[in-house]
């Protein structure tokens, strides 16, 4: 019995698109002008290209898609010959703050409030698994307007990145469940390498994973999150549901 559900932030639970590719591009910029000498549109063009945007673009296996800000950190500092802890933490600074002025930018991909409280309707425990940093985590699930329905939250500045098992554990200690009750849905590789070690991982289409690459971990592929409750109310992946799905 499916007890639990873990989802991805971006490209899962908010639209990609609309808030990280500018925020990218400004933050590069900024380190840019502040450690390089000249050619300051073509050395963020660069560095961008290096983590995986291409234009309004984002390769789905890149560092952008599915790594850290510590990851993306490092490929900074090398390309500026700069120390890696100090564009880190700058780094991070510059996206909290971009984040904080383009909270319009945070789409939810539905109505992830009307979401929620169905699936607590449904008797599971929500956590957020994401590469992600705890501060911009935070803000925006409280933008949206969904802090009250997670029961877990899992950041890359707290707890070793994903498909790390660690965030799992704890989850899963902290809620008394075990990892065959739990379901991870993300929309990337790196998330569906996580949704392994709980019972199966679901992929959505609202992000940068191709439905391809997506069916080669799971055969569990929706559009959006918004489909995991069907049109009575109830949780697609009820025991009495996927009873129904293997015939």
């Amino acid at each position: 019995m499916i007890k639990g559900i873990l989802f991805d932030k971006d490209g899962t639970l908010v639209e990609f698109n609309t808030l990280w590719i500018n925020s990218t591009y400004s933050v590069i910029y900024e380190l840019v002008k502040q450690y390089a000498l000249g050619d300051y549109v073509g050395k963020t063009n660069k560095i961008a290209h290096f983590i995986g945007l291409k234009g309004n673009e984002v390769d789905e296996n890149s560092l952008l898609a599915g790594k850290t800000s510590k990851d993306i950190s490092k490929v900074i500092a090398d390309s500026l010959h700069a120390d890696q802890e100090k564009i880190h933490k700058e780094m991070n600074g510059l996206y909290y703050r971009y984040v904080q002025e383009h909270s319009e930018d945070i789409k939810a991909i539905g109505n992830l409030a009307a979401l929620f409280k169905q699936l607590k309707k449904n008797q599971l425990k929500i956590g957020i698994v994401t590469a992600d940093n705890f501060d911009v985590t935070m803000l925006t699930i409280t933008e949206l307007g969904i802090r009250k329905y997670i029961d877990f939250i899992g950041t890359a500045d707290l707890y070793e990145k994903k498909p790390s098992r660690e965030a799992m554990e704890v989850f899963c200690y902290a809620h008394s469940l075990k990892p065959d009750e739990v379901i991870h849905v993300g929309d990337t590789p790196v998330d569906m390498e996580f949704s392994k070690h709980g019972r199966f991982g679901v992929g959505v289409l609202s992000g940068v994973g191709s439905e391809e690459t997506l069916r080669k971990y799971t055969p569990h592929i929706v559009e959006s999150v918004q489909d995991l409750i069907d049109n009575k109310g109830n949780f697609i992946y009820s025991d009495s549901l996927l009873e129904l799905q293997a015939y």
